[in-house]
């Protein structure tokens, strides 16, 4: 159990803080990372960016920002908010441009997530 920490930790998470938002119930949170790639907010944001629906990418990332927030994803976190900000202030180009920032940081973390479900 305390691999998977390590290993999210290494990519630049901070699960020791998000443990304590989870009450230190490490299976709580272990529950809740190893469903993340499941969670349909990721898709909604890619969905909404194909459409060029700029006002549904910005709930979508910032549904997404809470999540990744809580559960201590850091950089993940902080692509998402550069993002949410560049949407909110109408810049569509910067916004694209975090918005590859996002899929990187997505992948990241799903791909240490998946290795460690297998």
């Amino acid at each position: 159990m305390n691999d998977i920490l390590r290993e999210l930790d290494g990519i630049g998470a901070e699960t020791g803080d998000a443990l304590d938002r989870f009450l230190d119930d490490r299976e709580m949170y272990l529950k809740y990372v190893r469903n993340f790639p499941d969670e349909p907010t990721m898709p909604a944001l890619v969905a909404a960016v194909a459409r060029c629906d700029y006002s549904a990418a910005e709930k979508a990332v910032h549904a997404l920002k809470g999540i990744v927030n809580n559960l201590g994803f850091l950089p993940l976190a902080d692509a998402s908010v550069e993002m949410l900000l560049a949407l909110r202030e109408g810049q569509v180009d910067e916004a694209l441009d975090a918005f590859e920032d996002v899929k990187k940081q997505y992948r990241r973390f799903c791909d240490v997530i998946h290795a460690w479900n297998e």
